[in-house]
């Protein structure tokens, strides 16, 4: 079969784009930006759904198309944005395989059609009823939790998982998560399977659990007990969520907020009588994830990074105010008076606030990062020179500066590259 696969670079469509390939399928894949990863065979075409939702001739529909697999998706707080993307854009793409006389596959999500008021639903909802009126072979499928390497709930899920107290906004609200590979199984039992009639298929795990019982599953997959869990009081959560909703924060928003306190469950009947697939345990599929080495990475980053930046920031602080005569006798120390003690260290405050700021945007953390351990070591170096007795501090100042590089390097190190689109 012909299949064009929209999203293909995301967490799902990955996962799908491999094990389509693997079938035998000719495959059309589209990202934002191409070429994605490359697999033989593979077309790569560039498709943005936002600009397709506005002009239709964006994208040129590829030829003897029978089947379009739409896993594209937005993680956003931006209410405009998810409706571009998710309702108009995909109804553009499904008007394009009606056109043309392909089937469809829309990966929608659990609870779509039956929370209006999440915007990220709402607007799969939209687009999931345009396909389904369009009277053509269409499936809309709408997944649970999908976990597994490389997801964003996943990424957020491993990063809690090492703590042994960890807080939640909601402890008893059920979910049915499966895993990837459970979901890529359902998609391709339904393509041996074609129901005949346009349906709406629940993708669920069979076990449903709150989420500390998901965390501790996580938990002795790695080796560690179960943790204690701690439910954040709706007087810090609001408030949270509407300043998430600011400043874009994926983690705590009023989309998050509502979703975590709400059931999130299917029969997998459905699932079964259309696919003949059932989703495994998800205890079975915790094998190459989550990791214990990358959760404690991924818990400890946001810390020592926040950390760094206050180190770095508050040094600012003190040179500016408090330490600022002992900085001029520092430099008195080594030969230098007047003004340019007093530019010497007013610089070094101004450079070491601009490094915690630097620590703490991301589009210049790089940056910040290098530009630490280059500090830090010009630091070292003419203290070694110029004033080899603080080496004897017995608080050990200038020798904690060996930890705070190597932590620097880790940080720089790990860092992780621009995303996929």
């Amino acid at each position: 079969m012909r299949i064009l696969l929209v999203g293909a670079s995301g967490f799902i469509g990955r996962q799908l784009l491999r094990a389509l390939h693997a079938e035998g399928h000719s495959l059309v894949a589209t990202s934002r930006s191409v070429p994605g990863f490359p697999l033989p065979g593979v077309q790569w075409l560039p498709l943005d759904l936002a600009l397709l939702a506005a002009d239709a001739t964006h994208f040129r529909w590829p030829h003897g198309i029978e089947l379009l697999i739409n896993a594209s998706g937005v993680l956003s707080t931006d209410a405009g944005q998810l409706t571009a993307v998710q309702d108009y854009g995909a109804r553009a793409l499904f008007d394009l395989a009606a056109a043309n006389g392909a089937c469809v596959v829309q990966l929608s999500a659990l609870g779509a059609g039956d929370q209006p008021d999440v915007p990220f639903l709402a607007s799969k909802a939209a687009a999931d009823a345009h396909l389904l009126g369009l009277n053509i072979p269409a499936v809309v499928l709408r997944p649970s939790l999908v976990l597994g390497e490389g997801g964003a709930s996943s990424q957020w899920l491993s990063r809690l998982s090492p703590w042994p107290l960890i807080p939640l906004l909601d402890a008893q609200a059920r979910a049915q998560p499966l895993h990837v590979e459970d979901l890529v199984a359902a998609v391709l039992g339904l393509l041996r399977n074609w129901p005949a009639q346009p349906s709406v298929l629940p993708l669920v795990g069979p076990e449903p659990m709150t989420l500390p019982q998901l965390l501790d599953r996580l938990r002795a997959a790695q080796g560690w007990r179960p943790a204690r869990y701690l439910r954040i009081s709706p007087l810090l959560a609001r408030p949270g969520a509407r300043l998430g909703d600011r400043l874009g924060w994926r983690a705590l928003n009023t989309q998050t907020l509502k979703l975590a306190r709400r059931e999130n469950l299917a029969s997998t009947q459905v699932m079964q009588a259309l696919t003949g697939f059932v989703a495994a345990p998800l205890t079975s599929r915790l094998g190459e994830w989550p990791q214990r080495d990358r959760s404690v990475s991924a818990a400890l980053r946001p810390l020592l990074l926040a950390v760094l930046a206050l180190i770095w920031l508050g040094t600012a602080v003190v040179c500016a105010g408090p330490g600022y005569d002992w900085g001029l006798r520092i430099m008195a120390e080594i030969g230098v008076y007047g003004w340019a003690a007093t530019v010497a260290v007013v610089s070094g405050a101004l450079a070491d606030a601009a490094l915690g700021i630097g620590l703490l945007l991301r589009r210049w953390r790089r940056r910040a990062l290098r530009v630490q351990l280059a500090l830090m070591l010009g630091y070292t170096l003419i203290i070694s020179l110029w004033l080899p007795h603080y080496w004897f501090d017995p608080f050990a100042a200038v020798a904690k500066n060996l930890v705070l590089l190597v932590a620097t390097l880790w940080l720089l190190w790990t860092e992780p590259g621009e995303r996929a689109p």
